[in-house]
């Protein structure tokens, strides 16, 4: 995690985005989008989060603050996105398939398009 971090930094970058896929094997029924967020991060996680919602169907497990390493040790705004769970029946082949993976990447992109043209 810390080389993410150096390399954000280094590379003096405007905002930080980690993608992530989530996970509770005993919980097959939990699924759904959640944005984290910590310090100046909430206005490009609430954008990002929205963007995703708008163009894929998805549960909605809100955006929140929290402490990962990524998130707290970033001078930029930074969020960490879980795209779904691959332990989900339903989300876990769609975030395997690739046409879901573009149709993802671009929710995000344009999440991101969109917090930079509000600041």
């Amino acid at each position: 995690l810390a080389p993410r971090v150096v390399m954000a930094k280094r590379m003096d970058a405007d905002l930080f985005v980690s993608i992530h896929a989530n996970a509770i094997p005993r919980r097959p029924d939990v699924s759904g989008l959640e944005t984290y967020y910590y310090g100046n991060g909430e206005r490009l996680a609430r954008t990002i989060h929205n963007s995703i919602l708008q163009s894929i169907g998805l549960p909605n497990r809100g955006v929140r603050r929290a402490r990962f390493f990524v998130l707290r040790n970033n001078p930029m705004p930074a969020v960490l996105v879980e795209t779904g769970y691959v332990t989900s029946p339903v989300e876990g082949p769609r975030l395997t398939d690739p046409a879901y993976q573009s149709q993802m990447a671009n929710a995000i992109a344009r999440g991101i398009l969109q917090y930079l043209q509000m600041n």
